[in-house]
């Protein structure tokens, strides 16, 4: 599968996902500052900005690994900006999904990390 239809289709499991955890998708692929946030969201109060990994098998490792240190903290700089473009007054947070697709394509998990920093 293309990169980018992979990715969108980690953006509309993960949209999905979310939705059945109540929370409410606000926008994908949002750009601040030259920085893209794959989903925005709101949990309750609080404004989500979430990472979406999908792998298809594991060629390249499972999607967890491939979330740095380096790629949370240019989301962190893209969602203080939109926090402050959408006059958000809590604390914004970072959540990842995580999507692992076997070889086949038989099986997937979806997993849910909260609150990455």
């Amino acid at each position: 599968m293309h990169t980018r239809a992979s990715g969108e289709l980690g953006e509309r499991i993960a949209a999905a996902f979310l939705t059945l955890k109540g929370y409410r998708v606000l926008n994908a692929n949002v750009r601040f500052a030259r920085r893209e946030i794959d989903l925005v969201a709101t949990a309750g109060c609080a404004i989500v900005a979430v990472e979406v990994k999908l792998r298809w098998g594991r060629r390249f490792g499972a999607a967890v690994e491939a979330i740095d240190q380096r790629k949370l903290a240019r989301i962190r700089t893209a969602l203080s900006g939109i926090a402050r473009e959408m006059g958000e007054t809590g604390s914004p947070r970072i959540d990842v999904v995580t999507i692992d697709i076997d070889e086949s394509g038989e099986r997937m998990s979806v997993e849910h990390y909260v609150g990455v920093t």
